[in-house]
């Protein structure tokens, strides 16, 4: 005899069951299992904790490291600041470009601070940033992370190339903005072919592992679209949170609303490990991935 409520129980167990085996089918499909999978590997290496540290340590020296050199390109002017690139690269009026303006000295007035700043942070905190970067590359793939002079040197690698392939996708983005049709056309796949060529070559700089090149194309394709979506919204929300923060804080506004768009930033890099090493396993093969977990052993053994 069935007791009160069975019915209903044997109901939701059916749903519940039902609703599961749904779930089964539709992470079956690739184009849903390899976000889902990405998603996983990202928690199971604590991105978040991971993006967090890289986000501080990103606004105490690249920030500095930025204004530095952009006031070495200007030559130290008196007239010009990193207050107006951000304005006029965010198309900022009214008050809020005002505030954005009072918060970053001239180039000639912040010169021996700027200097000063960006040599102690980049030492303290720069390299850091690529040491927590090669964690972040080794939990995703499964590898032991490099240690003594090396990491630090490929490291140090990483974070050059990282700024130049910034510094040249915002000049040739700038440039574009001022420049014909026929301008944007050629800028874009150029844009497209440095944001490629960086993820492709992340995994092997930082890892000193040799991953095939045909291997790693999957994940550095899908980053790639992946950062011109990202950046598109990141720059959305930052021009919205200058006039938010910044109205409402003032020049302490504007510092908290670049924090919050570096974390994105920050966010997606440790994301793009966990993309990479997802399509890197199955691209390349369980063989090839035992092989590179032990050679990677071998190779940190002292």
């Amino acid at each position: 005899m069935n007791e009160p409520g069975d019915g209903h129980t044997g109901r939701v167990s059916t749903w519940i069951a039902a609703a599961r085996r749904h779930q089964e089918r539709l992470e079956r499909r690739r184009w849903i299992a390899f976000p889902l999978e990405s998603v996983r590997r990202f928690t199971r290496i604590e991105g978040k904790h991971l993006a967090l540290i890289i986000t501080i340590n990103l606004f105490v020296s690249v920030i500095p490291l930025l204004i530095l050199g952009y006031a070495i390109l200007t030559a130290f002017s008196p007239n010009r600041s990193f207050g107006g690139v951000i304005v006029a690269s965010f198309h900022l009026t009214g008050g809020t470009a005002q505030i954005v303006r009072n918060t970053f000295a001239t180039a000639k007035s912040g010169q021996s601070v700027a200097l000063s700043i960006s040599v102690i942070s980049l030492l303290i905190t720069g390299l850091d940033v690529s040491a927590t970067a090669q964690v972040a590359f080794a939990r995703a793939f499964g590898v032991t992370p490099l240690r003594g002079f090396q990491k630090y040197l490929r490291g140090g690698a990483w974070l050059v190339l990282l700024l130049a392939s910034t510094g040249i996708v915002l000049t040739l983005r700038n440039t574009a903005a001022h420049r014909p049709f026929w301008f944007v056309l050629v800028a874009v796949p150029v844009l497209l072919a440095f944001q490629f060529g960086f993820f492709m070559v992340s995994p092997r700089l930082l890892l000193d592992l040799p991953f095939a090149w045909r291997d790693l194309v999957p994940g550095a394709a899908v980053c790639t679209g992946a950062a011109t979506v990202v950046h598109a919204v990141a720059v959305f929300l930052l021009h919205r949170w200058f006039s938010g923060y910044g109205h409402a804080y003032g020049g302490f506004g504007i510092a908290l609303a670049m924090l919050a768009f570096v974390g994105i930033i920050a966010s997606f890099w440790v994301w793009i490990a966990a993309v990479m090493s997802v399509y890197w396993e199955h691209k390349a093969g369980p063989s090839a991935v035992i092989a590179m977990e032990k050679l990677s052993t071998e190779t940190s053994e002292p």
